[in-house]
Protein backbone atom coordinates (compact mmCIF):
# COMPACT_ATOMS: atom_id res chain seq x y z
CA UNK A 1 0.00 0.00 0.00
CA UNK A 2 1.27 3.48 -0.92
CA UNK A 3 1.50 6.02 1.87
CA UNK A 4 1.93 9.68 1.02
CA UNK A 5 4.75 11.46 2.83
CA UNK A 6 3.82 13.80 5.64
CA UNK A 7 3.75 17.26 4.10
CA UNK A 8 4.26 20.33 6.23
CA UNK A 9 3.34 23.75 4.94
CA UNK A 10 4.94 26.80 6.45
CA UNK A 11 3.54 30.30 5.96
CA UNK A 12 5.58 31.92 3.14
CA UNK A 13 5.83 35.15 5.18
CA UNK A 14 7.65 33.19 7.90
CA UNK A 15 10.04 31.57 5.43
CA UNK A 16 10.76 34.90 3.75
CA UNK A 17 11.50 36.54 7.11
CA UNK A 18 13.86 33.74 8.12
CA UNK A 19 15.64 33.59 4.77
CA UNK A 20 15.92 37.38 4.54
CA UNK A 21 17.85 37.80 7.81
CA UNK A 22 20.93 35.79 8.74
CA UNK A 23 20.63 37.05 12.31
CA UNK A 24 16.99 35.93 12.67
CA UNK A 25 18.03 32.51 11.43
CA UNK A 26 21.03 32.33 13.81
CA UNK A 27 18.91 33.30 16.82
CA UNK A 28 16.18 30.82 15.89
CA UNK A 29 18.65 27.97 15.31
CA UNK A 30 20.47 28.77 18.58
CA UNK A 31 17.21 28.70 20.57
CA UNK A 32 16.35 25.43 18.81
CA UNK A 33 19.69 23.95 19.94
CA UNK A 34 19.00 24.69 23.63
CA UNK A 35 15.29 23.74 23.65
CA UNK A 36 13.44 23.20 26.03
CA UNK A 37 15.59 25.74 27.86
CA UNK A 38 15.40 29.48 27.39
CA UNK A 39 18.08 32.15 27.47
CA UNK A 40 18.49 35.85 28.19
CA UNK A 41 19.29 38.55 25.64
CA UNK A 42 22.95 39.17 26.51
CA UNK A 43 23.81 35.48 26.34
CA UNK A 44 21.93 34.96 23.07
CA UNK A 45 23.93 37.91 21.68
CA UNK A 46 27.20 36.32 22.74
CA UNK A 47 26.25 32.95 21.29
CA UNK A 48 25.25 34.35 17.88
CA UNK A 49 28.09 36.92 17.96
CA UNK A 50 25.98 40.00 17.48
CA UNK A 51 25.14 43.20 19.28
CA UNK A 52 22.30 42.90 21.87
CA UNK A 53 20.42 45.75 20.16
CA UNK A 54 20.37 43.85 16.86
CA UNK A 55 19.31 40.61 18.56
CA UNK A 56 16.50 42.43 20.37
CA UNK A 57 15.47 43.92 17.04
CA UNK A 58 15.15 40.54 15.35
CA UNK A 59 13.32 39.14 18.39
CA UNK A 60 10.83 41.99 18.93
CA UNK A 61 11.20 44.36 15.99
CA UNK A 62 12.67 47.82 16.11
CA UNK A 63 12.33 50.72 13.70
CA UNK A 64 12.79 50.24 9.98
CA UNK A 65 15.69 47.83 10.16
CA UNK A 66 13.78 45.09 11.97
CA UNK A 67 10.14 45.18 10.98
CA UNK A 68 7.90 44.25 13.92
CA UNK A 69 5.62 42.07 11.78
CA UNK A 70 8.66 40.03 10.72
CA UNK A 71 10.11 39.68 14.23
CA UNK A 72 10.54 36.21 15.68
CA UNK A 73 8.05 36.92 18.49
CA UNK A 74 5.40 38.45 16.21
CA UNK A 75 5.71 35.47 13.84
CA UNK A 76 5.07 33.12 16.78
CA UNK A 77 8.48 31.45 16.52
CA UNK A 78 9.84 32.67 19.86
CA UNK A 79 8.10 33.36 23.16
CA UNK A 80 9.04 35.56 26.08
CA UNK A 81 9.25 33.90 29.49
CA UNK A 82 9.28 36.31 32.45
CA UNK A 83 10.75 35.15 35.74
CA UNK A 84 11.58 37.31 38.74
CA UNK A 85 11.35 40.47 36.64
CA UNK A 86 13.72 39.20 33.93
CA UNK A 87 12.86 38.33 30.34
CA UNK A 88 14.04 35.13 28.72
CA UNK A 89 13.42 33.83 25.21
CA UNK A 90 12.46 30.31 24.13
CA UNK A 91 11.61 28.82 20.77
CA UNK A 92 7.96 27.78 20.31
CA UNK A 93 6.64 24.56 18.80
CA UNK A 94 6.04 26.43 15.54
CA UNK A 95 9.60 27.76 15.68
CA UNK A 96 10.93 24.22 16.08
CA UNK A 97 8.90 23.06 13.08
CA UNK A 98 10.24 25.93 11.00
CA UNK A 99 13.88 25.08 11.89
CA UNK A 100 13.28 21.42 11.02
CA UNK A 101 11.61 22.42 7.74
CA UNK A 102 14.44 24.80 6.77
CA UNK A 103 17.01 22.11 7.56
CA UNK A 104 15.16 19.49 5.53
CA UNK A 105 14.18 21.60 2.52
CA UNK A 106 17.17 23.95 2.27
CA UNK A 107 19.74 21.69 3.93
CA UNK A 108 20.85 24.51 6.21
CA UNK A 109 22.61 24.38 9.52
CA UNK A 110 23.55 27.72 11.01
Amino acid sequence: MFESPHIITIDPHILRSINKSVLRKKVLFYLYSIYPNYDYLANISRRVRSDPTNVLGCLKGMGNRYNGSSSLIELGLVEVVERDGYKYYRITDLGRKVVEYVREVYGENV
